[in-house]
Parts: structure tokens; sequence; C-alpha cells
């Protein structure tokens, strides 16, 4: 809950991003919170996951869309302990352009020497039903976005944002700043 509000406080993540953690009871388990805006979550707002990014108990709570980003990189990242999906507009150029996302002051040392771009044409060029979506709203979208993101830090996301790990919930919070 507090990374939220102060994500939100920062102004690095809209209405829209999202704040997981993996669970320090179960490692096979993430929380993130149920839809609503970063900057209003409490923590009676905050749902438990599975590695298939079900929820573990039915409240009727709507989750995030994109939870699939979550819980496809907990699944193939055991390191993982944190993740934040933004749509910072400092960063989104970089998403669409050639110009590549570098590190230039000590605290994005982070960074790796090439960010990494996902792209959603590569997973839908051959699924007709993934086409012209720009959300990563299913675990196939989730997969392959872990997949580019490898071993990195971060990874950004075509016309969309981008996704921040890190050992940490401080560590991943620190990164999105």
């Amino acid at each position: 809950m507090l990374a939220n509000h102060m994500l939100t406080a920062e102004g690095v993540i809209d209405a829209y991003g999202h704040v997981s953690v993996r669970s320090s009871r179960d490692p096979n388990h993430f929380l993130l919170a149920r839809h609503l805006p970063a900057g209003v979550v409490t923590a009676a707002d905050i749902l438990e996951y599975d590695m298939d990014t079900k929820p573990v108990r039915d409240s009727g709570a709507t989750g995030y869309s994109e939870r699939f980003i979550h819980g496809e990189i907990y699944k193939v990242r055991p390191d993982v302990k944190a993740i934040v999906h933004l749509h910072s507009p400092d960063v989104m150029p970089y998403t669409v352009t050639k110009i590549p996302l570098k590190p230039m002051i000590h605290m994005a040392g982070f960074l790796p020497v090439r960010v990494s771009v996902f792209d959603h044409r590569d997973v839908s060029k051959d699924d007709p039903a993934l086409r012209g979506k720009l959300m990563v709203n299913n675990a196939k979208l989730g997969n392959a976005l872990a997949k580019v993101l490898g071993k990195d830090s971060v990874v950004l996301i075509r016309g969309h944002g981008n996704a921040v790990v890190g050992a940490s919930l401080p560590w991943a919070v620190l990164r999105a700043v």
C-alpha cells in the first residue's frame, strides 16, 4: 500500500500503474491491489495471487487486467521480489523510437547496457486474437514480456510504458523513481 502512495506522490505512476510484491509467507504467491488508482489503495484492497495469476481467495474484487505482467515475471524470476508497472511520459518516447534509454546519472546505474523493448506485435503476428492489443492482459503476452525482460531490471513496453523489477520492494520503488 505504501509503495503505491509513494510512487503516486512522486508522480511516477498514474491511475493505471501498479505495484506487486512476492509473498513472504509463500514465494509462489504475490500481492497486488485490486483495480484501483494507486494513490487510493488501502491494506484492505490487497489481493493475493498464485503464479498462474489466479486469486488465492475469491473476494469478488476486480483485479488489474495487466496483472499477468507480475505473475509471468515472478514465475520465471525467483530472484524478483517486487515489480512496478508504470506509464511514465518521460520513458514513453524510448518505447517507440530508435533512441535507446541509457543511464545518464549514477541513480540509473541499474539499467542494462541496452534496455529491451517488448513489442506486442512480435507475439500477435501469428495470433489474430491478440492483434491490436497494447495491454499485457493475458498469460501469453505476460510470458513473452518476461522473456524479453530476461535477467534485466527493466523492460520497456512499446507504446505503453515499462516494468521495473527489484530484489525487494524498496529496490523496485527506487528503480521506478
